[in-house]
């Protein structure tokens, strides 16, 4: 289960690296923290605080536990199909 546990919490820290690069670029393209929604910055604050208990877990300050893992794996899965909206799936455009 530690295994599971460090590859879960490694994974959590790269998703919410990933998603506030994201973040960071569409707020340099002309868009304002004040116009982004509850719902986004809340699945946001969710993201960064899965990659902040998934930093602990690595470093060794919180023990392993198994609702641990099922929080993270609840957390990754949503935020996989997150990213792969912004990333790899194609603008759609009007022509």
């Amino acid at each position: 289960m530690k295994t599971v546990l460090r590859i879960t919490s490694c994974l959590s820290v790269v998703l919410a690296v990933l998603l506030i690069y994201y973040l960071i670029q569409e707020l340099s393209g002309g868009m304002s923290v004040f116009e982004i929604d509850f719902i986004p910055a809340l699945i946001t604050l969710i993201i960064i605080s899965n990659a902040v208990l998934g930093f602990y877990l690595l470093i060794g300050k919180l023990k392993p536990m198994k609702p641990l893992l099922v929080l993270q794996i609840v957390i990754i899965i949503p935020t996989c199909l997150l990213l792969y909206e912004f990333f790899l799936k194609p603008p759609m455009g009007c022509s």
